[in-house]
């Protein structure tokens, strides 16, 4: 109500002022006292505020945290994202893991440069490898020096394993299980000892960047719905193992994102990324695809002190996929499956 009636006041002093000299020529003394009025406008603006107050928000929820990011290595990734994320807002130590160790290093020195203070680490590791991920979680703890707040997880989520994975061979799908449920069940059982210590309002928390595939029968990519399928119910149960023990568990659910992977999609095809891109957009109920950064923000909330009471949740990120389903598109089903408009 104060910020209403005041830009209301300044208002009708603006235009008292303009109108009252000749032909409108305000003399220069009266338009810079006018000045202060225009700064106090813009202050007591709504969205002046509200972007304070998600900054500030954003900020105290990973002021010193000391977080592990696994899938950070590519710039168009959202688990890259995610960790530049958690740096812009503050975080005391970011950890990244990744399977190429010349991508780690060259991330870690790339979201070294967008830190506001906090450190950057990297390790190298294979998320096919379920066997390894304790060490590597070990491994990680060190980096960080002792303590862990925050464990993000944005693996499989496209590159060639998801391309190039046969839906008629086990192994396929044997990969795409242990990439998706046993490695990442690995990691948070790993951390538990650490997140369950931490001070953050919230405790620990832990996300996972999911997908909206498991929803989406997509015969050629079975292996991969499956093993997400199976991420989901992960996701709850571990929510509900550790609800007393100040560990969170959520995930987001995101559907066609231009990352890095809808590139490598569009050549496999032989397409531009330009017509793969629109033609999956055209899919999609909002008409377009989604960004990194609106995959990022949905998880740095989930992993922040805003969503302290919630765990367990699964939350779309899809632009309204679930309202509807990629086969209520013919285009999509004639391009890749064959058939009619």
């Amino acid at each position: 109500i104060f910020a209403r009636t005041a830009r209301m006041l300044m208002a009708y002093l603006f235009f008292f002022t303009a109108f009252s000299s000749w032909e409108g020529r305000t003399p220069w003394p009266s338009r810079l006292s006018l000045l202060p009025c225009h700064i106090f406008l813009e202050l007591t603006s709504k969205s002046y505020w509200y972007k304070r107050l998600q900054h500030s928000a954003m900020s105290s929820s990973f002021a010193g945290a000391t977080c592990l990011v696994v899938g950070a290595t590519d710039p168009k990734s959202i688990g890259y994202t995610c960790a530049a994320g958690l740096l812009k807002a503050g975080a005391g130590r970011v950890c990244i893991l990744g399977r190429d160790a010349d991508k780690v290093k060259t991330a870690k020195d790339q979201l070294g440069a967008v830190s506001t203070g906090g450190t950057v680490d990297g390790i190298v590791g294979d998320m096919k490898k379920p066997e390894t991920m304790a060490s590597l979680l070990e491994q990680a703890v060190m980096q960080l020096g002792g303590t862990l707040d925050v464990l993000i997880i944005s693996v499989g989520n496209g590159k060639s394993e998801y391309l190039g994975l046969d839906p008629e061979s086990a192994e396929g799908y044997r990969m795409s299980y242990d990439v998706a449920v046993l490695s990442p069940q690995f990691l948070v059982d790993a951390a538990a000892p650490f997140l369950t210590k931490s001070t953050q309002k919230g405790g620990g928390s832990v996300v996972l960047v999911g997908t909206m595939a498991p929803n989406v029968p997509w015969p050629d990519t079975a292996p991969y719905n499956y093993a997400r399928a199976a991420q989901n119910c992960m996701v709850e149960t571990l929510a509900f193992r550790h609800r007393l023990d100040n560990i969170r568990v959520n995930a987001v659910l995101p559907s066609c994102i231009h990352t890095g992977a809808l590139d490598l999609m569009a050549a496999k095809k032989g397409t531009s990324v330009e017509e793969y891109a629109a033609l999956r957009a055209d899919a999609q109920p909002t008409g377009r695809n989604g960004t990194p950064e609106e995959v990022a923000d949905a998880a740095l909330f989930l992993a922040g002190s805003g969503a302290s009471y919630m765990t367990g949740e699964l939350m779309k990120v899809d632009g309204g996929l679930h309202l509807s389903s990629w086969f209520n598109r013919p285009k999509i089903t004639k391009t890749f499956v064959g058939g009619t408009d």
